[in-house]
């Protein structure tokens, strides 16, 4: 059990660094390039580092065996799922199979890894 719970721990912090990552990469682009609706962009900014913030500490939720940490991983990769289809719908197979892939491997995980507690 705990080397499923560690493994949906490692996904989470994947998710988490990636989106600081787009995080960053975002931040730099409005700074660099003329964005025409800069608080559209500052707003997704935002929420990239609290989604990130979040699955961090839910994930540290779920190595400790806390209840909280599974809820939010599962319901953070169902919205994940929703992205990867419009990330196929839009022509982006691999990206959109991929996030698709890592979503469904974390809800998995997430819910095999119950607490002894």
């Amino acid at each position: 059990m705990e080397r499923i719970r560690r493994a949906a721990a490692n996904l989470v912090n994947l998710e988490a660094a990636f989106l600081l990552v787009l995080a960053l990469y975002l931040f730099i682009r409005t700074a660099t390039e003329d964005v025409s609706e800069l608080d559209a962009m500052v707003a997704e900014i935002v929420f990239l580092l609290l989604g990130a913030v979040g699955l961090f500490f839910a994930g540290r939720g779920l190595v400790r065996e806390k209840r909280y940490g599974r809820g939010a991983i599962v319901m953070a990769n169902l919205i994940a799922f929703g992205v990867a289809y419009y990330m196929i719908d839009g022509e982006r197979v691999l990206w959109g199979a991929t996030l698709g892939v890592v979503a469904f491997s974390t809800i998995a995980l997430a819910i095999a890894s119950i607490p002894r507690k």
